[in-house]
């Protein structure tokens, strides 16, 4: 029976990002990156990339509105408005010895 290990993060869609700013000039251009918008999609990409090279394997995310100082993740839903989230809470999981 297989035994796993889990990696829980938040990332923060922030193209200002070191990690963002490094696979995104490596695998698309630098133009690319410089027209980015500030929420742009491949900055998560970049973080969920990198975890997979470790061997992490992505299981759950959800999106939240806020990170709290105290690590929380919250979501608000207000009836009849769009919910734009910049925030991510991912699972990751990979086999323990593999």
């Amino acid at each position: 029976m297989a035994k796993w290990e889990y990696l829980v993060r938040v990332f923060e869609l922030n193209k200002e990002d070191g990690v963002v700013v490094d696979y995104v000039t490596r695998v698309y251009d630098e133009g690319r990156w410089k027209e980015m918008a500030e929420y742009d999609p491949l900055t998560l990409e970049a973080w969920l990339n990198k975890c997979g090279e470790e061997g992490w394997e992505l299981v759950k995310i959800e999106g939240a509105n806020a990170q709290g100082k105290k690590g929380d993740v919250g979501v608000v839903f207000p009836t009849g408005y769009p919910t734009w989230f910049h925030f991510y809470l991912c699972v990751f999981r990979r086999e323990v010895g593999a």
